[in-house]
């Protein structure tokens, strides 16, 4: 039956090493349900070291998805953390690293667990290959293929960028980026760049990734084992979405679960969706960690007339508008230590860390977009609300929705709540009653 699960009952082991070869790869378990059977090993993108997903929160809850199925193996590859240098650049890495997998299963005592990668470098599906009957399945998220002369414009512009991005000029927010639910959260950019740098040195990381490249690619009619491949990518990122669904199609029997739009990593943008997918595919059934509930001040944004300003302005022109608010109001929210939790089409849903900082930044984007010409209605309400990894939910954020519909054209509304927890003074223009939620409400509005 489907349902949430309590991450409480997670237990997370010491810090363990197998021996590959001559190497020491690190590795770590965590402990879910005793009562299920499955292993879980994750093979971690790019140079992410295994000790900082626990220190995110929405990655802390895909630990807490994958260990809900039985037992998680994390482990850091060589040349990665915790575990030895690379000392062999002649070798394959995508060969090594295979081998640091198969040493990894077989010092946890895993029997054929399920291999959960969102490594590019085909380290799951060359261990396959390399020790058949070793995997029981896999589990691929974004898995990268052998390129075609048709990929040629999109990888020379993907190199440009990545020599950008070693050279610091593509610091900040990228709308175009892999990333760009998360590119609005400050803490997950000072979290992921404390990861990148723990994960390896900057003359290390490069020569794995120049070498990767350079790697002869993976042999997909080698594969034999059963394998489900997940993409998820930005509809605007320049590497197209059918690039990481061609595994699926070139590997014998392979299933495909495409869910479309949305972050490339997997503690991204619809965190859920893709523990969903994975559960389902494991074990039969969607099994989630439960929502963690918490207090916030919510704040909710809309573009007056929208449809109308649309049909005058063309798509095109509107569209750029639309780009704008956004930019506007995740540089509003963010400078305070906020997070735009989503867009809405023609406006945003946001968490401040205060009722004052979610006044001020409601104040700056209605002046910002206000020199556009465009007028913007904004709700303010502080109350509880359950958090599913990146997404929010709750009556809460139902109350929020409904005052922000309640503004009119430039105004700022807020609940009574909010005037108790701020120092501003606020102008009461309640009670009023909001569109199927109980009782009437006193708000009060912002100049």
């Amino acid at each position: 039956m489907d349902g949430v699960w309590d991450p409480a009952a997670v237990r997370t082991g010491e810090i363990e090493y197998a021996r590959a070869g001559e190497h020491h790869i690190a590795y770590r378990e965590y402990r879910g349900d005793i009562g299920a059977a499955e292993d879980i090993v994750m093979v971690n993108g790019q140079n992410f070291p295994m000790e900082s997903l626990r220190d995110d929160p929405i990655a802390n809850r895909l630990l807490e998805g994958l260990a809900s199925l039985g037992r998680l193996i994390t482990f850091d590859r060589r040349g990665i953390a915790l575990s030895d240098p690379i000392s062999d650049w002649e070798t394959p890495l995508r060969e090594q690293w295979a081998e640091d997998l198969a040493a990894v299963i077989g010092a946890a005592g895993c029997d054929r667990p399920t291999v959960f990668s969102w490594m590019s470098a085909a380290v799951a599906r060359t261990c396959s290959v390399l020790h058949r009957g070793l995997i029981g399945r896999m589990v691929l998220f974004n898995p990268a293929a052998p390129v075609t002369e048709a990929d040629a414009v999109w990888m020379s512009r993907f190199g440009e960028q990545m020599e950008r991005l070693r050279a610091g000029d593509l610091a900040g927010p990228q709308p175009d980026g892999p990333i760009p639910g998360r590119d609005g959260d400050p803490a997950y950019q000072i979290w992921n760049d404390a990861a990148g740098r723990a994960g390896a040195s900057p003359r290390t990381a490069e020569r794995m990734e120049t070498k990767g490249w350079s790697d002869p690619p993976i042999d997909h009619a080698r594969v034999e084992t059963p394998t489900l491949v997940i993409q998820r990518s930005p509809a605007q990122f320049m590497i197209p979405q059918e690039y990481f669904c061609r595994a699926a199609h070139e590997i014998p029997g392979a299933e495909l679960v495409d869910l479309g739009d949305g972050d490339m990593v997997p503690f991204g943008l619809g965190l859920d969706d893709l523990l969903a997918a994975i559960s389902q595919y494991v074990v039969g059934e969607v099994r989630l960690p439960s929502p963690e509930r918490q207090i916030a001040v919510i704040l909710f944004t809309d573009l007056v007339g929208s449809t109308r300003r649309a049909v005058s302005s063309g798509d095109a022109a509107w569209n750029q508008l639309l780009d704008h608010h956004d930019a506007v109001s995740r540089h509003e929210v963010s400078r305070r230590s906020g997070r735009v939790i989503k867009t809405t089409g023609d406006g945003i849903l946001a968490l401040l860390p205060s009722a004052t900082a979610a006044i001020h930044a409601a104040q700056a984007i209605r002046a910002g977009l206000e020199e556009d010409d465009l007028a913007v209605r904004i709700g303010i309400h502080v109350g509880e609300i359950d958090r599913r990894g990146d997404d929010v939910s709750g009556l809460a954020v139902n109350i929020t929705a409904r005052i922000m519909a309640t503004a009119e054209p430039g105004q700022i509304l807020t609940s009574a709540v909010v005037d108790q927890v701020t120092e501003l003074a606020l102008a009461q223009v309640g009670p009023r009653t909001l569109k199927d939620i109980d009782g009437t409400w006193v708000l009060h509005t912002i100049e």
